[in-house]
């Protein structure tokens, strides 16, 4: 897929934003031309701005960090521009001057496409909800950055075929996103957590939609072999705390055997390939339960 600029006036824009880009164009020296490798060697480059935490992982899987215009505060890159936290700053997405601004197929990404389109940027919206949602975006910005999306997904597969050989099928685990007083935040199924813990063996003990806000009796009946925390958190750091966090329900099977973990880092919520490194420690924690 190439990349050819939109050629729209953006007369209108600079007349409102010239003091702001005035500042950051003295602040941050000269830049290359877009599109040009900053290095100097010649090679086209597109320079581009994420505004998803998941596209920049894969990214810099590709070894595509060099690309990297602008990123959200959520991403975990240091040395890029940040344009925005949860929403992006349209001045500071301008002032990147990138050749294209990738963003994913979410709800609260949406509002943002046309506002940026209409500043005449280039921008792509890629859908990044399952694993091969994953694959593909790999592939494309692979193909846009010249890097070699293949390899990065193959590593991945081949991470996902040891594991899926290693699980043990059929534990049920509950997926918690968060804690509400007397609710837990979790997944019915159709985000790619619960399904890279479906291929390794895990069944969901929850249906009933991407996102469920569920009742903490509603668990005691479901009854999950394994209680899986998503990421550590201020409250719950890590296992340890996890399990004191249950054990006001015994009678959970889950309690009762320690199997209540926090996996131990952040990586899980972003569907890139670097989840391949993931994979041994959940394959683990399911095969911790009876």
């Amino acid at each position: 897929m190439g990349i050819t600029p939109k050629r729209r006036s953006r007369q209108a824009l600079w007349m409102v934003l010239a003091g702001v880009l005035s500042v950051l164009w003295t602040a941050c020296g000269e830049r290359s031309a877009p599109g040009v490798s900053a290095a100097g060697d010649g090679a086209a480059r597109p320079r581009i701005v994420s505004l998803a935490p998941a596209l920049t992982a894969i990214l810099v899987e590709l070894g595509a960090k060099d690309h990297l215009v602008g990123v959200t505060s959520w991403c975990d890159v240091a040395g890029v521009a940040v344009v925005g936290d949860m929403k992006p700053r349209p001045e500071a997405v301008l002032a990147a001057e990138p050749d294209l601004v990738v963003m994913a197929q979410y709800g609260s990404q949406a509002p943002d496409l046309a506002p940026l389109s209409a500043l005449g940027l280039e921008t792509l919206s890629l859908p990044l909800v399952t694993l091969d949602d994953m694959r593909r975006a790999t592939h494309e910005l692979g193909e846009l950055t010249g890097t070699d999306g293949d390899a990065v997904v193959r590593r991945f597969d081949e991470a996902l075929a040891a594991g899926k050989a290693k699980g043990r099928r059929g534990v049920r685990f509950l997926l918690v996103y968060g804690l509400e007083p007397g609710f837990v935040i979790t997944t019915g199924g159709g985000d790619h957590i619960s399904e890279l813990l479906g291929e390794l063996g895990g069944v969901n003990a929850v249906s009933g939609g991407v996102t469920t806000r569920l009742g903490l009796e509603r668990v005691l009946e479901l009854n999950p072999d394994v209680i899986l925390h998503a990421a550590p958190s201020a409250t719950l750091p890590d296992s340890k705390a996890a399990l004191a966090h249950w054990a006001t329900w015994p009678g959970l099977s889950a309690v009762a055997r320690g199997r209540v973990f926090v996996f131990p880092r952040d990586t899980l919520a972003r569907n890139g390939p670097q989840l391949a490194g993931d994979i041994a420690e959940l394959v683990r924690m399911l095969d911790a339960a009876p």
